[in-house]
């Protein structure tokens, strides 16, 4: 056997057992940690809200998948998840990935730190089979926060690939999801919540009866705008 074909078997070996599962794509943002007092999480588009539960005293886990599952959503649950956790549409108006941004809003008391070990997002389509997902690659370490829900978060947000990826299937996305696994936590609740790159997401379109009522001052003001003009020639 010469160099070259052993070569190709050594490359084609280490390419077999590489892993395919895993996918990082999650980054932090610029700004990292933001301000966000008086929110409150009933303001947010909270993805996932956990707390630690049943002995569980430092630590954490869970996810929130298609239709709101919460099992074989990529993140084995390892503490109590709210019932403030739901899927999230794409928000209203955004059309490239890269706009999206993900916060980490962790409750500790006293400002303490908390390990954040993995936090996943999945796009979904019309099945319980994410058509895209991004993780972290490693663990990080959060040496302080700001206590309370709603008064701080660190953003994350999708690399360029992730993020060109994402925008591939975008139009197809119809729920979001999350997941996250913590050690150290203080009993929680800490949330994933979507936003954007412009701050917290609304992603509601306009009620009709809201529609109804612009388009009803609109007619009032094309009428006022008339008889003006009527006067006036008068």
């Amino acid at each position: 056997m010469n160099l070259s074909n052993l070569a190709h078997k050594v490359v084609v070996g280490i390419c077999c057992f590489l892993p395919t599962t895993a996918f990082a794509g999650l980054i932090q943002s610029s700004p990292f940690e933001l301000s966000m007092k008086g929110m409150g999480s009933g303001n947010l588009e909270t993805l996932i809200t956990l707390q630690t539960q049943n002995g569980n005293v430092t630590s954490e886990a869970g996810c929130i998948g298609f239709d709101g599952t919460t099992s074989a959503c990529g993140i084995s649950q390892n503490g109590k998840i709210k019932n403030s956790s739901s899927m999230e549409p794409v928000p209203f108006g955004i059309t490239n990935a890269t706009d999206l941004r993900f916060i980490f809003n962790a409750s500790q008391p006293a400002g303490s730190s908390i390990d954040l070990n993995q936090l996943q997002i999945s796009f979904y389509g019309t099945s319980a089979t994410p058509l895209f997902s991004a993780s972290l690659s490693a663990p990080i370490t959060l040496s302080s926060t700001q206590p309370g829900t709603g008064n701080s978060g660190f953003s994350f947000q999708l690399d360029s690939i992730a993020a060109a990826q994402a925008n591939a299937i975008l139009g197809s996305v119809t729920q979001i999801g999350a997941g996250l696994a913590a050690t150290r936590a203080s009993g929680g609740q800490d949330t994933v919540f979507l936003a954007t790159a412009a701050g917290p997401s609304n992603s509601a379109t306009p009620e009709p009866g809201s529609c109804a009522l612009l388009g009803a001052g609109i007619v009032a003001l094309s009428l006022l705008a008339r008889k003006v003009r009527q006067s006036s020639k008068r």
